[in-house]
């Protein structure tokens, strides 16, 4: 059985045989970084206040940076933005 890659515990393994997985594994590695580091800078109150809507500011936020950088953006999606920030906010509680 080939090994995943670190940082990826929970990933299933998608192999090294490059190709679309490969690319969409990055992509959504790339997308979770970038999830992870906005969340890193939010406050307590951000928080605390924080909707669907804030996950599609971001998001917009997110392109809009992407393209001022020469980066071809991800399909961010709003809705697994606002779940993972979720998710982040209750491991943090735990």
């Amino acid at each position: 059985m080939a090994k995943q890659s670190e940082g990826t515990d929970n990933a299933p393994d998608r192999g090294r045989c490059g190709g679309v997985e490969e690319g969409e594994a990055h992509m959504e590695e790339r997308m979770m970084d970038v999830i992870v580091e906005i969340y890193n800078h939010m406050d307590d109150s951000d928080k605390d206040a924080f909707t669907l809507e804030d996950a599609e500011d971001m998001v917009e936020d997110q392109i809009r940076m992407d393209k001022e950088a020469g980066r071809e953006p991800l399909a961010y999606d709003p809705q697994f933005f606002y779940d993972t920030i979720v998710e982040l906010m209750e491991q943090d509680a735990e």
